[in-house]
């Protein structure tokens, strides 16, 4: 008897089974996205050499994430970009940093965190879509770089060096050494000579010394003349100030004797113009009542009756009527 195989339950059954395996691969995915939930970037300034995708980022040797993404940054093509996915949790600050470092011999590398003494974390810069960790040459960068540095330093050292052994320079070293050999001579063959002339250098280097000696001495007392001129000029300035206010004063009395003056030769103006003539005028008045006054004595004592019948009529002249 045959048996009836229905294709469409077994086709029902396939299809349901992938429906599940494919929610069960997305549930670990949102699983596994969820536990590497921070997303930062590091920009490389050297050689990645070793460093792959899912490649262990490590935090003071502890793993802590993976590395989604490597590749050129479009920007700058002189920078690596490095996505890195971490665990949550992890303390990114703002001085942590990230650096290259091999793993063991197998030409592997990782990435390795450091830091995180700050208080404040990482955060995201003005248009950029993740947290930027600064990124730390590697040691072995450094020592590439310095042995890179060393090899021009030495180059350069060896070009100097055959610039300065060049036949003209040899040349000119030996006739430096033969002269020297020619002075070195002459010395030993004057060296009497030049022993008096140190001796006659100490004994003028000793008087130079009692000349300065006596100048120290000089001007001690130029140091004193100049304190004492100092204080003459001082008093001299006082003297001056004194004679300065006294010349003043006289000058304010001189004014007022000035003004006095004024003031007399007004008033004396004053007498001439009003006072005298008056005076003047009553000593003539004053004259004539005298005059009056005397001859009306003499006429009371030649005539005392003239005090009771008055006057007496004068005798008339000659043409006139009694």
């Amino acid at each position: 008897m045959e048996s009836k195989i229905n294709y469409t339950a077994v086709g029902a059954f396939v299809l349901a089974l992938g429906l599940a395996l494919a929610g069960v691969l997305w549930w670990l995915s949102s699983a596994q996205r969820a536990q590497h939930g921070s997303t930062y970037l590091v920009f490389a300034t050297d050689n990645v050499n070793g460093l792959r995708d899912s490649s262990d980022v490590l935090y003071r040797g502890v793993r802590v994430g993976r590395v989604a993404s490597i590749g050129i940054d479009p920007v700058n093509p002189a920078l690596v970009r490095i996505r890195i996915e971490l665990d949550a949790g992890v303390p990114v600050r703002a001085d942590t940093v990230a650096q290259l470092s091999p793993q063991g011999v197998t030409g592997l590398s990782v990435l390795n965190l450091a830091g995180g003494k700050a208080a404040a974390p990482l955060v995201a810069g003005p248009g950029e879509p993740y947290p930027v960790i600064p990124y730390a040459p590697s040691v072995f960068s450094r020592l590439e770089g310095g042995l890179n540095d060393a090899t021009i330093t030495l180059s350069r050292i060896a070009g100097r060096l055959d610039q300065l052994l060049s036949a003209q320079n040899l040349q000119s070293l030996n006739s430096i050494l033969r002269h020297a050999a020619v002075v070195s001579a002459s010395v030993s063959a004057h060296s009497d000579d030049i022993a008096q002339t140190l001796v006659a250098m100490r004994q003028a280097s000793q008087e130079l010394a009692a000349v300065g000696a006596h100048g120290e001495q000089l001007s001690a007392r130029g140091q004193r003349l100049i304190q004492h001129l100092d204080e003459t000029t001082q008093h001299l300035q006082s003297t001056l100030g004194t004679l300065d206010a006294t010349a003043r004063t006289w000058n304010g009395a001189a004014r007022e004797v000035t003004r006095l003056g004024g003031a007399g030769n007004r008033v004396v103006g004053n007498l001439q113009q009003r006072t005298l003539p008056g005076l003047d005028r009553l000593s003539d008045n004053l004259r004539s009542l005298s005059v009056q006054l005397t001859d009306l004595v003499r006429s009371l004592r030649s005539d005392p009756s003239q005090l009771l019948y008055g006057a007496p009529t004068p005798a008339p002249g000659p043409g006139e009527s009694p």
